[in-house]
């Protein structure tokens, strides 16, 4: 039998009838059976369009923040349209007679933050719906670094894992998103350690990818050198 949920979540099942009219159908036997469990329904994974439009621009900020870093030679290659010149091997370009670059290994690409904030500051009905799309958006995240082999750190409330590839932490995420729930009032004082957001600069190195429905003009003027920031209400 499947069960469709009405939304992510915890549900507790006390048991299930059975009944049947078989084999004359005159009557209608009945059972109860008591099994007491959890059921803990994940957010949705399911690409939505809003995903489609913001992963190009989002990865686009990750490739650009990246680009160029790293001390250690790893290859030399040919010339692509797009590399920079203080990147040319001139020895080994004159001795292919073709252009030659050296690449670098990146050592924090992919490594990526991934942040929900669920400060609120107030708790209307279209706020609400905003945030369960904002959590299935970061969902969708996750999953998606997930399939890329990326390394990423996940912080929410009450939650914040370690830098690790993401196929080690995905479900631990996914659990932490279906049970998370709006803080609605006025967010913490900046240097407060429930700040969400003011904790993020000490968390591991990365490129942050934020989801927040805090105003613009509270994100700490740090967070946007290194971060790419989704408002929840925009979604």
């Amino acid at each position: 039998m499947e069960i469709t949920f009405p939304r992510r979540g915890r549900y507790t099942q006390e048991g299930f009838r059975v009944s049947t009219k078989f084999p004359f159908g005159f009557l209608r036997k009945l059972r109860e059976v008591p099994t007491r469990q959890e059921i803990l329904v994940l957010p949705t994974v399911q690409p939505t369009e809003e995903f489609y439009e913001i992963l190009p621009l989002l990865s686009g900020e990750v490739e650009s923040l990246y680009k160029g870093r790293g001390h250690d030679l790893y290859a030399i290659r040919d010339y692509q349209e797009g590399d920079t010149a203080r990147h040319v091997d001139w020895k080994a370009s004159a001795k292919a007679q073709q252009i030659k670059v050296r690449e670098f290994t990146r050592e924090e690409e992919r490594r990526l933050v991934l942040i929900f904030d669920n400060q609120m500051p107030k708790a209307d009905e279209e706020l609400l719906a905003k945030f369960e799309k904002g959590v299935s958006f970061c969902a969708c995240l996750a999953w998606h670094f997930h399939e890329i082999d990326a390394q990423m750190q996940f912080m929410t409330e009450g939650v914040e894992t370690a830098m690790s590839p993401a196929e080690e932490i995905i479900y631990p995420v996914l659990e932490a998103l279906a049970l998370v729930e709006p803080r609605v009032g006025t967010a913490p004082p900046r240097d407060s350690e429930s700040n969400l957001l003011a904790r993020a600069s000490t968390s591991a190195p990365g490129f942050h990818i934020i989801l927040t429905s805090q105003p613009r003009g509270s994100i700490p003027t740090h967070l946007w050198t290194s971060s790419y920031l989704i408002f929840i209400d925009s979604l």
